[in-house]
């Protein structure tokens, strides 16, 4: 049986709904929270592209293209690193607050483009929410101890390189508008991270 029969309308089908749904399913298992309006209008679109004679709503989608759609979505949610066995990154004060200045800038970025790429915007808001708090919560833990050194853990720093790289897929390669802000500062600032979390232990 097909890991998704017991959600079928009918063998090797699949409603939006279902679809919807078992998104939503997969980013929880990643503490991915992304409403469910959003991956709904992001769905749709892609079904709309894919069928274009046929309202997503009452569309049965072939198992192959919910395979697809499902896989598209979630992809990246399932790398995880074994974060207990792995010790914390050790950054500097100019280094996290260089971190947190690019998740800010990729915050304005996102939202700037939110009407024109919901679930992509709607998973970096997420990212960039979750590593501002963490790395807020590290750098009062190392003001607590008298020390420069803020330890960020190896799920901190994934979920920034995951977030920065999304904002520049979005400028490079989706059609995000970043026509407010100077293109080379902007996207080296961010290369600038990424090439610096790649330093980093």
């Amino acid at each position: 049986m097909h890991r998704y029969g017991e959600q079928m309308d009918r063998p090797g089908a699949m409603s939006l709904a279902d679809v919807v749904s078992e998104i939503r399913r997969r980013l929880a298992e990643q503490h991915r929270v992304v409403p469910e309006y959003v991956i709904r209008d992001a769905v749709e679109a892609a079904l709309h592209r894919r069928f274009p004679q046929t309202p997503p709503a009452g569309l049965l989608v072939p198992m192959a293209v919910a395979d697809e759609l499902i896989d598209g979505f979630c992809a990246g949610a399932t790398a995880t690193d074994e974060d207990d066995a792995t010790m914390p990154a050790v950054l500097s004060g100019e280094e996290t607050g260089r971190l947190m200045t690019a998740l800010g800038l990729a915050v304005h970025v996102a939202a700037f483009n939110l009407d024109r790429d919901r679930l992509h915007v709607a998973q970096i808001l997420n990212g960039a929410a979750a590593a501002l708090v963490a790395l807020g919560a590290a750098a009062r833990a190392a003001h607590a101890d008298g020390t420069s050194a803020v330890l960020l853990s190896p799920a901190t720093l994934r979920t920034v390189r995951t977030t920065v790289t999304g904002v520049l897929q979005g400028i490079e390669s989706r059609g995000w508008q970043a026509q407010h802000l100077d293109h080379d500062a902007t996207t080296g600032l961010l290369t600038g991270v990424l090439t610096m979390l790649g330093a980093v232990p």
